[in-house]
């Protein structure tokens, strides 16, 4: 295996276990946030599901009451 593929590897690892971007710049020893998303942003598709749980969790769901409509 090349030691490429082990690197992101390694980023696809860190990404599922919940590191924030910018450490996974420090990780890789990027210059800036943005070579690691341009590099990387495919990984953190998979979490938008899991963001948006946290998210509801933290937010109270605020449900529209039903209107009965009357013709």
């Amino acid at each position: 295996m090349p030691v490429h593929d082990l690197r992101h590897t390694a980023a696809s690892i860190a990404v599922s276990s919940g590191a924030n971007v910018k450490a996974l710049q420090r990780m890789l020893g990027h210059k800036s946030a943005a070579m690691t998303l341009d590099t990387y942003a495919d990984l953190f598709d998979s979490d938008l599901m899991n963001v948006a749980i946290a998210i509801n969790a933290k937010i109270p769901y605020f449900k529209v009451p039903e209107i009965e409509v009357t013709k």
